[in-house]
């Protein structure tokens, strides 16, 4: 009779997991949560972007340069920024 209620035991922590996971992400979009996006932008220089709201969301920016790199004949790596990505992301 052990043997039936840990195994009983097990599968009903298993199936409360498993409905806790199901149910949480949707509890979030039931409430009428918005969702995160992510946009780049690609320049040859760095630029800024506007961090604040706009209209219900709030974005932020990240400035990231894009660099190419080489190895020298010294074996030594070379690398220099050769464009700039502005990464828009929006919640």
């Amino acid at each position: 009779m052990t043997s039936f209620n840990s195994t009983f035991a097990i599968a009903a922590a298993a199936l409360t997991i498993a409905g806790t996971a199901f149910f949480s992400g949707n509890a979030a979009y039931a409430r009428g949560g918005k969702g995160v996006f992510v946009q780049d932008y690609q320049f040859a220089k760095p630029m800024h972007g506007y961090s604040g709201y706009s209209n219900a969301y709030y974005c932020d920016y990240q400035r990231l340069p894009n660099r190419k790199c080489v190895i020298t004949a010294s074996g030594a790596e070379s690398c220099r920024i050769v464009s700039w990505t502005l990464r828009e992301m929006c919640q």
